[in-house]
């Protein structure tokens, strides 16, 4: 078989006419034939462009969900942060005061001490108020002898003489004659 054979062959296998009458033009006569294939792979080409669509818009919405969850994210975080912040100066602030009540619990304690010594020189005060009242009231007599300004410690060492010598104001003199 030689290609004239081939061509021969083909256009005899080919109809001069359609079936109504009209005759074939060729290669239209081919596109009869792939025109419900080019139809289904239209339409599929356009449901995948309708899904690619879709898909985008969708990727789009996510991805602002996943932005809106970030910031939302972010925000818990900083809110956290703020949180453990306070906690901190929180517990800061709880060590200071714990500080400041020993300090104030030290303070007291000698503030204690110090009220009570206070008392106790307050109580020697007033003893020594009372001695010096009693010195104030004494009139000077000596219970033995009802004589003003007696010595009692000199009696039995020097004369009555010198003693009222000294009650007026004279000073003892190691020549005055002793008892």
């Amino acid at each position: 078989m030689t290609l004239d054979d081939l061509k021969s062959n083909s256009m005899k296998d080919q109809p001069d006419e359609k079936s109504n009458g009209d005759k074939a033009e060729g290669p239209r006569s081919l596109s009869t034939r792939w025109r419900p294939a080019a139809l289904i792979l239209g339409l599929l080409c356009l449901g995948l462009l309708v899904t690619v669509i879709l898909l985008i818009i969708q990727l789009s919405q996510v991805s602002d969900l996943l932005k809106q969850q970030k910031v939302k994210l972010t925000h818990q975080e900083d809110i956290l942060e703020g949180q453990a912040l306070a906690q901190r100066q929180a517990e800061k602030s709880s060590q200071e005061s714990q500080r400041e009540l020993e300090m104030i619990e030290t303070l007291a304690h000698k503030l204690d001490e110090k009220s009570k010594k206070l008392m106790e020189l307050q109580q020697q005060n007033l003893n020594l108020q009372k001695a010096l009242e009693k010195a104030a009231n004494f009139s000077g007599i000596h219970p033995a002898n009802h004589r003003p300004f007696q010595f009692p410690i000199l009696d039995g060492v020097i004369s009555e003489e010198t003693q009222q010598l000294m009650a007026l104001g004279g000073r003892y003199s190691f020549d005055a004659p002793l008892v």
